[in-house]
């Protein structure tokens, strides 16, 4: 996967010009066109024609390029003679209606918190992504349980409805499950993709991506239009989706899951940046965020504790009850419960069973359910309402 070097010396990092500006090539620019350079390239080409090009160019993955080029490679040195010309690159990313955002770029969504390794360009879709202090990363396994995938949903729902933007994968499973109570909430979302921004990937999700893009949210990544959705791409992706955000919340992971990935590289950044819900030692579904608690993420049992992590504070309270959107997909069970709680008193499993006619494992669920959407809070006694739906 590494590019040999031209035949010719390559420039030195501080000879290849201002962003958007002056002429890459220095001494070597005075030169003829070099061996091994694309036929387009002339010293008179800018610094963002150069890494537009590059960043269109087949062979390493863009973090692997972005790795070099901080280390101090020229980028004119890292161009092949298959590196396609900037305006026909150009003029696919306008016709899409994308921007081509650079390190250096006003809204460059990384510079709080530059991921490692680090990140050389973004394609993007839609509005620049909030600062990573507005924003929270919600992922898991594409193969979720149900509950997992409420769980999800609830998440990104209540995380929307306190003004929180949604980062995920833009994966079948959890991923989706959280754009999409994002979305519920009327809240923003920001799907990072592991191949072109016009690629469908994965198809199940090519209503939800065109939702996103219609509401207000944003598709972004790496790689140029067309680029497929290869396995080595995922990832590095998700370094991207931890420097998005102000921490990370797993919901689902196995042993070997992506979601790790995920978590440690926002673990990477500081205490505080990983959260795990967690799950019984015999659910496959909840190995590795079981592992991540143990390793010391912190344990999610409702919206509650994500927002005590971001320092945001509690939901609600029992006086002053929050309005919060209601998870779409949400169960009559969760509301007939949350009903029997409207009052602010704490009542427990077996008497929320009784009281609304449930069976007890349902009305459990249901509490669960509430509990992850930041609508009730787990007291010694049982649960407390701390929201109530904004529709009433």
């Amino acid at each position: 996967m590494s590019p040999r070097s031209p035949p010719t010396e390559p420039l030195g990092a501080g000879q290849a010009g201002e962003l958007g500006g002056g002429a890459v090539g220095g001494d070597l620019g005075r030169r003829q066109r070099v061996a091994g350079r694309p036929g387009w390239w002339t010293p008179e080409r800018s610094f963002r024609e150069v890494m537009l090009s590059l960043a269109a160019t087949p062979g390493p993955m863009p973090a692997v390029t972005a790795g070099r080029l901080a280390a101090g490679c020229d980028p004119v040195a890292l161009l092949r003679p298959s590196s396609p010309e900037p305006a026909s690159v150009a003029a696919r990313v306008d016709a899409f209606g994308w921007r081509f955002l650079l390190p250096t770029d006003p809204g460059w969504p990384l510079a709080a918190a530059s991921p490692d390794p680090p990140c050389a360009w973004l394609f993007v879709a839609g509005p620049l992504p909030p600062s990573p202090a507005a924003a929270v990363a919600v992922v898991g396994g594409r193969r979720a349980s149900p509950l997992r995938l409420a769980a999800a949903r609830s998440l990104g729902t209540g995380l929307a409805g306190v003004g929180r933007c949604v980062v995920s994968g833009g994966a079948a499973g959890v991923d989706a499950a959280a754009h999409a109570g994002a979305l519920d909430a009327g809240g923003r979302t920001v799907a990072v993709l592991g191949c072109g921004l016009d690629v469908p990937y994965p198809r199940v999700n090519t209503e939800l991506f065109r939702r996103i893009l219609a509401e207000g949210g944003t598709l972004l990544g790496e790689h140029p239009p067309g680029t497929p959705p290869r396995p080595a791409n995922f990832i590095p992706r998700n370094r991207l989706i931890a420097a998005l955000a102000a921490a990370v919340v797993v919901v689902e992971a196995g042993a070997r899951s992506g979601s790790l990935a995920t978590a440690r590289a926002g673990g990477a950044r500081g205490p505080g940046r990983v959260l795990a819900v967690p799950g019984a030692p015999w659910d496959p579904g909840a190995r590795g965020c079981n592992d991540l608690i143990r390793e010391g993420a912190t344990l999610v049992r409702g919206l509650d504790d994500v927002l005590d992590e971001l320092g945001v504070g509690a939901a609600g309270t029992a006086g002053e009850l929050a309005r919060r959107p209601w998870p779409a997909g949400a169960s009559r069970a969760a509301r007939a419960v949350l009903g029997l709680l409207v009052d602010g008193g704490v009542v427990g499993p077996s008497r929320l069973a009784a009281l609304t006619g449930l069976p007890a494992a349902t009305a459990a669920s249901a509490m669960v359910e509430l509990e992850l959407a930041g609508f009730v809070r787990r007291l010694p006694g049982g649960v407390q309402a701390v929201a109530l739906p904004s529709d009433g």
